[in-house]
């Protein structure tokens, strides 16, 4: 029996009024308002593995990202366009400071996507036959 892919794919779920919200409106109304978009999508996609908070654990030490680490992690920002993005986001309500010090993307769960590659071919295979398992319960279908 062929092993389990246990890798994941994860993806940002944006509705279809995410770029004419009013917060993104807000945003781009700003001098780096595009900019400011998108390190907020990079922060989403960069804390998949952490739940949506921007911390990182080493040993049983919790250690809350500052702006100097979210500017190294994103090189493409200055240190600046950072600093005004963590703030405006902490007011837009777009993140919040937890009582541990750690930033988490606000509603988290509800912005970011996941499935292992296993389910993933599944779904494929599923999708070859018309969506039809043909007698084959889909638990038994190999990934491979």
């Amino acid at each position: 029996m062929a092993e389990y892919n246990k890798q994941r794919f994860y993806w940002i779920k944006l509705t279809d009024r995410f770029m004419t919200s009013d917060t993104v409106d807000f945003l781009m109304e700003q001098k780096d308002g595009a900019n400011y978009v998108v390190i907020y999508q990079m922060l989403c996609l960069k804390t998949v593995n952490n739940d949506g908070c921007l911390s990182r654990s080493i040993g049983e030490m919790i250690i809350p990202y500052d702006e100097e680490k979210i500017q190294r992690d994103l090189k493409w920002f200055s240190i600046d366009t950072i600093r005004v993005a963590m703030n405006l986001y902490k007011r837009l309500g777009l993140i919040y400071e937890q009582e541990d010090g750690v930033l988490r993307i606000t509603d988290f769960d509800n912005l970011v996507g996941s499935q292992t590659v296993s389910a993933f071919k599944k779904q494929e295979q599923l999708k070859l036959r018309g969506g039809k398992q043909g007698g084959i319960k889909v638990e038994k279908i190999p990934p491979e």
